[in-house]
């Protein structure tokens, strides 16, 4: 019976370890940074899952109205804001989500909630709608959903609708689109 517990996690650890879904279209960091100029204030970057404990279930962070990334990374740092160029430093793909229909309005709304964000401290909750502490996508998701609300819209980017909410979970939500950086930039 200890056996196929074991074995049971080990396959869960290992399913919820797959990278990247191919049915989107993922970057390079250089590609990104070197296309700045089709991020949008808003963006969502998804990072790729990774092989390790930390980084097994991807990270997510937002580009502000400055075209810098803001996110929070891990436990002692809470609320980040850095450039784009630290990019460099990762080895992961990167998928770029943009809300559907976003507009100037959302955007302000947007950056008030994120501002909002910058005392709070990182920290990991069952419930992602605590908001004392936060983590990567939970940030994502509180910052979107209480931007919409402001604005008297439902904006629930948690695709599976769980306690907590992961970056794939993000990724997964009807209300964003994929964006490919070697289209056309559209007016936003």
């Amino acid at each position: 019976m200890k056996k196929l517990i074991i074995l049971t996690i080990n396959v869960i650890l290992l399913c919820s370890c797959v990278s990247i879904d191919y049915k989107y279209k993922w970057y390079t960091p250089s590609e990104i940074i070197k296309n700045k100029d089709s991020l949008n204030e808003g963006d969502i970057l998804i990072v790729s899952k990774g092989s390790t404990i930390g980084t097994m279930w991807g990270h997510v962070a937002i580009i502000n109205k400055y075209k810098r990334i803001v996110d929070f990374p891990t436990y002692g740092v809470g609320y980040n804001e850095q450039s784009l160029s630290t990019l460099s430093n990762i080895k992961n793909m990167i998928a770029i989500f943009r809300l559907k229909d976003i507009d100037d309005k959302f955007k302000f709304e947007l950056d008030k909630e994120i501002s909002n964000t910058k005392y709070k401290v990182y920290g990991l909750t069952f419930d992602k709608n605590f908001d004392k502490r936060l983590y990567c996508s939970q940030f994502v998701y509180i910052v979107f959903k209480n931007a919409g609300l402001n604005l008297g819209k439902s904006v629930d980017l948690d695709y599976n609708g769980g306690n907590w909410v992961m970056p794939f979970d993000i990724m997964y939500s009807p209300l964003l689109e994929n964006i490919n950086l070697y289209t056309k930039k559209t007016s936003q």
